[in-house]
């Protein structure tokens, strides 16, 4: 993967995601590269707007700002992980593509619109809406993926993606309690949870 293949793919997951998938499916990328030039610096991105945009109210972990970042960060590159694991063993069920780096690519490369959501997010607070936009044309841009990356056929396309959504989502959220709890242990803040 190179730069060019990442402007290309950015570009054409707004304009013409069917074309864009092919590409992607036929490129028979790594998950080293995917998580290397896209993973890593796309919730990078996603996770440090996250902390600019959020309320000192709605901490409850009571984390400094760097922390938060660390559990954002590292709980959704490692929920990825998991999911494309359990997901790409759930594909032969499907009768899709069982392969790591296909199901890989075909998650990171979905939260594309999340991350520019997020940035745009980050202007105002009025603009949290365009999250939830984000969020939806996520969902749209896997299930599209699912018959091309993977090969799922068409009458099992919603199944399989509300399955793999459900795994993505819970996958997340076991990743960052983990990470959370981490974070809380060093940090001293267990107890405060605990007694709150």
């Amino acid at each position: 993967m190179n730069s060019n293949d990442l402007l290309q793919i950015i570009r054409g997951m707004f304009t013409d995601s069917g074309k864009t998938w092919q590409m992607i499916a036929d490129s028979d990328f790594s998950w080293k590269e995917v998580i290397v030039y896209f993973t890593i610096p796309l919730f990078f991105i996603i996770s440090f707007a996250g902390i600019l945009t959020f309320e000192p109210n709605e901490n409850f972990f009571h984390l400094p700002a760097n922390w938060l970042f660390f559990v954002n960060f590292s709980g959704a590159v490692a929920g990825i992980f998991i999911a494309s694991y359990l997901v790409a063993a759930m594909a032969p069920r499907f009768k899709a593509v069982s392969s790591f780096p296909k199901t890989f690519a075909l998650i990171s490369f979905s939260y594309l619109p999340v991350l520019f959501a997020s940035l745009i997010s980050t202007v105002h607070e009025i603009l949290q809406i365009i999250n939830f936009i984000g969020l939806i044309y996520m969902v749209f841009l896997f299930w599209r993926g699912t018959g091309i990356v993977l090969g799922v056929p068409s009458y099992k396309q919603a199944g399989f993606s509300i399955i793999a959504l459900l795994i993505l989502f819970a996958a997340r959220v076991v990743s960052a309690s983990f990470f959370a709890a981490i974070a809380l242990t060093i940090t001293g803040g267990i107890t405060d949870v605990l007694n709150s």
